[in-house]
């Protein structure tokens, strides 16, 4: 299963982004957040690696097939992976780049553990209990040293029996909700949190900075977008000027019964590119990997990294009216 898995990963059909350069939007960074030390300098947070595995644990949840699950979250990763962004003449390659970064999704067996800096990233689905906001569909943990090197991300998934929804996969012809059950596309999911595995935040502000924990999803008050604009508030129902904004993948809510935050915006691209350009000097690990080249790396990053500092990021996607907000 593995191997096919990996493949999948690598290889998954969806249409390339390729960016045009504009100015009413862009993408945020997320920032190494010190709440002990508000006024220290806030880096913004990167991989020091090129790849990275993901461990899944599927933790007793049945309401897809194991297939299924494989198939969400491999194609969320391969969305912002060399084979579907296309990076702009910004790189210094003339527009013919890609983010050198993959994340490589596999699963794992026994029981999953507990979020901890140990080089383990993990996905979890936890199926017993749901200790972070009832509204929340999915809670991310990146941890990092203070010079914004993230050293491990941790990802639950609310799939709580009994919570009002249920998680699909919504290719299309999939059956349709029944049983007046709502549906969210796990792909779409997955597509947003691996944005945070990244080191991007959302795209608008809201009100969990600076409530006790290193609330890295969402910048600094002050803080300004990746065009020195001010950063759009977190609104259900956003306004035209910010229509833009609101459709990227970072952006904090997804609704249900909807796929088309499986694919990134331009901005989205830009982010990603922005932060693994591959024009960037001293490419770890998978420098060699290119489009449509099977994922050939020679290492998936380091093995367990001392931490330094970590910092625990709450990643959480509220809900709205039958939408829900993502971490």
């Amino acid at each position: 299963m593995w191997a096919r898995f990996r493949s999948f990963a690598c290889a998954t059909a969806l249409v390339a982004v390729s960016l045009n350069p504009r100015g009413a939007d862009a993408f945020v960074r997320g920032v190494a957040t010190d709440t002990q030390n508000p006024d220290a300098l806030t880096p913004p947070l990167s991989w020091s690696t090129s790849c990275e595995p993901a461990n899944i644990y599927l933790n007793g949840f049945t309401e897809m097939t194991p297939d299924e699950v494989a198939k969400s979250i491999a194609a969320a990763a391969a969305a912002w992976g060399p084979d579907q962004v296309n990076c702009s003449s910004s790189t210094g390659d003339a527009g013919r780049g890609h983010p050198y970064f993959e994340i490589i999704s596999q699963f794992a067996t026994g029981s999953p553990p507990a979020p901890a800096p140990d080089g383990n990233n993990t996905i979890v689905f936890q199926t017993k209990s749901w200790d972070q906001s009832p509204d929340a569909l999915a809670y991310a943990k990146p941890w990092y040293q203070p010079s914004g090197d993230i050293i491990d991300v941790d990802i639950e998934i609310n799939a709580v029996p009994g919570r009002g929804y249920v998680l699909a996969n919504l290719d299309p012809g999939s059956p349709l909700e029944q049983h007046d059950q709502t549906q969210f596309d796990l792909q779409a999911l997955m597509t947003h949190e691996f944005g945070h595995f990244l080191g991007l935040a959302h795209t608008c502000m809201g009100e969990g900075y600076g409530m006790g924990s290193d609330d890295s999803n969402e910048p600094p008050p002050g803080s300004t977008d990746s065009y020195g604009q001010p950063i759009p508030t977190c609104t259900q129902g956003p306004p035209d000027a910010e229509a833009v904004q609101a459709a990227a993948v970072m952006w904090y809510t997804v609704d249900p019964g909807v796929i088309a935050k499986r694919i990134l915006t331009a901005d989205d691209a830009r982010g990603v590119c922005a932060v693994y350009s591959p024009a960037a000097p001293n490419i770890p690990a998978c420098a060699q990997n290119s489009p449509d080249d099977g994922c050939n790396c020679d290492a998936f990053g380091q093995g367990p990294r001392s931490l330094v500092a970590p910092g625990l990021v709450a990643l959480a996607l509220l809900v709205g009216t039958r939408r829900r907000r993502e971490a």
